[in-house]
């Protein structure tokens, strides 16, 4: 539940305090990573999710609301992870993208699947 700031308490529809639009992060994976997942790592936050086919090619898509996507983007920024005994980050970059941004790359990802795979059951 939440409440407006002059007004009664309403449920929340969305991702995170009531936001029912969607911003985008399209994150790089660090390379000197090899594979790491993000998608788990994004979802514990609790800030955002990566939605169906939003992974490929070294790009993880992660679907968030408005309200929260910065401390998302800061948090992100300072995960890392011990590689030969130093600390690098998880990704090499974040780009935001808007909701038909992302939903673009979905749609991109999901053709490459189906190319690839066929259609999922």
């Amino acid at each position: 539940m939440a409440r407006d700031t002059d007004g009664p308490i309403k449920p929340c529809t969305g991702l995170a305090g009531g936001d029912t639009e969607r911003v985008y992060l399209l994150l790089t994976e660090n390379p000197a990573l090899g594979y790491y997942n993000l998608a788990t790592v994004v979802r514990l936050t609790g800030l955002g999710r990566a939605p169906r086919f939003s992974s490929r090619d070294g790009k993880q898509l992660v679907e968030s609301a408005p309200s929260v996507v910065a401390e998302l983007v800061r948090r992100i920024g300072l995960m890392t992870v011990t590689v030969e005994g130093r600390q690098v980050p998880v990704v090499s970059a974040i780009e935001p993208l808007t909701a038909e941004a992302g939903r673009a790359v979905i749609a991109e990802n999901y053709a490459a699947y189906v190319a690839e795979y066929g259609e999922p059951a």
